[in-house]
Parts: structure tokens; sequence; C-alpha cells
């Protein structure tokens, strides 16, 4: 991997068909715009609760078996919720093809999951909910409930048959 002409933005925390366990050396999300000649993976937005931050590692640690095709990208959780954040998060759903929402308990009362949503929604981009827990049925987002998100089970060949759907 050469040094890029790109300009640098700040490092994302994303499983990339090019990257390890998140780390880039230094590359960028704006390196990975999903363009590359032969790159057929889509790229997932994952939507979630900061308190869920443990189980959406574990979802990108199982992203990188071979058997599934595909790339997560999101926005850090330590960037507070304000315009800039809006404007970041927004280029990253854009760059995205499919907004994969992980619903935990009180994920459907977040704020900023609430406008991602909304934004997948307003830039026509596909919502899959996935439940992280399989024995609850928590609650999904206002702007979910609107449109009749499909929402399955934290399992990757489900979620797998879903990016197959919508991409």
């Amino acid at each position: 991997m050469g040094a890029s002409n790109r300009p640098k933005g700040r490092i994302s925390y994303a499983v990339e068909r090019y990257g390890g366990s998140g780390a880039f050396g230094g590359r960028t999300l704006n390196d990975y715009s999903g363009s590359d000649e032969g790159d057929s993976k889509p790229r997932v937005f994952i939507s979630f609760h900061s308190e869920d931050q443990n189980q959406v590692e574990l979802l990108r640690h199982q992203a990188k078996d071979s058997r599934f095709q595909v790339s997560f990208t999101d926005y850090s959780v330590k960037v507070p919720y304000e315009s800039s954040w809006k404007t970041h998060t927004e280029k990253r759903i854009e760059q995205s093809s499919v907004v994969f929402v992980m619903i935990g308990g009180e994920t459907h009362q977040r704020a900023a999951v609430n406008w991602e949503v909304e934004k997948a929604y307003e830039l026509g981009k596909p919502v899959v909910g996935v439940r992280i827990y399989r024995n609850e049925d928590h609650l999904i987002c206002r702007p979910m409930e609107e449109h009749k998100a499909t929402v399955v089970n934290w399992n990757m060949v489900e979620m797998q048959d879903q990016l197959d759907k919508n991409t």
C-alpha cells in the first residue's frame, strides 16, 4: 500500500477490505471510496448506541470471516453530536450501500441513532435493524417503524441475505 495523494482525514474505526482489525496504517476513510475496480463488497454504515460498542466490535470481528463479503464504516461515538458530526456522518452514510442499526435496549431513544436513520432514508439508503440480543424484543426507533424497516436477528447468514437483497 503506497502513499495516497488524497487528502488525509480522520482515521475510521472500520473493518475494510484492505484493513486488519480496524487499523489502517495511517489510511483514512477517504482512501476507501468503494469505487475501486473489482470491489464488490457493499459498504455498511453501522448505527448504534454507545453502550453497545462491545457488540459492534464483535460484529466487526465476525465480518472478517471470508464467507461474508461485507465492509463496515462507522463514525466514532467519541465525537460530540453536533453539526460537524452530522456533516461527517452524512458523508459516510452517503458512501454506504446499506445502514445496519444495532438494536439494543436503549437504541430507540438515542438522538444520534434517530438522526442517522432519518438521514439514511433521506439519502435513499436501505435500513436494516439487527437485534443484538435475539431473545429480547427491544423497541426500534421511530423512523424505522414509520418506514417498516426489516429487522433480523444477529446472524451473519441473515445479515448477508439482507445485504444481497439491498445492494
